[in-house]
């Protein structure tokens, strides 16, 4: 009797293992999936700036031209708009953003630039005027005026256009160069 017992507690215990060794294949299965589907999906991103004006997006390496725009007049301002006091802080925050091929050159570059704003004690502004976003290349050309100052008096103002570009990695955004396209003087 107690052998019959034992059999049928027995003939339980496996059909609640195989129930369960079941469910837990079919988990499995179902976690590959999702994982694959991870794998594989585009996600978009909505990425807010500190100041919210409007928003954007970003998906894969791919870029909102708002997106672009801000970034590109950000660099400008990083880059053009420098005197003695805020060159050294302006490129710090310029370089936590390059990319690492271009990373030495503009190193070198701003070395360069401040040793030469420091001999003549002289400054830069750039006022933006248009902005023309190509999405597909990672580009954007910036059209405005830029200041030059010996001192306190403005030397020169030229109507100049820059191209900024970038380097898209893992959904990352890199400040790869930046170089001046045409140049007009006005004054």
């Amino acid at each position: 009797m107690k052998f019959n017992y034992a059999t049928k507690r027995l003939t339980n215990y496996e059909y609640q293992r195989n129930v369960l060794l079941g469910f837990n294949g079919i988990l499995l299965v179902l976690l590959l999936i999702m994982s694959l589907c991870l794998f594989f999906k585009k996600e978009k991103v909505i990425v807010l700036p500190p100041e919210v004006k409007r928003g954007f997006w970003v998906s894969g390496n791919q870029f909102s031209r708002e997106y672009l725009e801000d970034m590109a007049s950000f660099f400008l301002h990083l880059s053009l708009d420098v005197n003695q006091s805020n060159f050294i802080y302006n490129s710090e925050i310029l370089m936590r953003y390059a990319d690492t091929e271009s990373g030495n050159y503009l190193r070198q570059k701003f070395v360069r630039d401040k040793e030469k704003l420091k001999k003549n004690d002289a400054s830069t502004t750039f006022d933006i005027k248009e902005l023309k976003v190509f999405p597909d290349k990672n580009i954007v050309r910036a059209e405005g005026f830029l200041n030059r100052y010996i001192g306190s008096k403005r030397i020169q103002k030229s109507k100049e256009i820059y191209e900024v570009k970038f380097k898209a990695y893992q959904g990352r955004l890199f400040f790869k160069e930046m170089k001046r396209v045409e140049k007009k003087n006005e004054k």
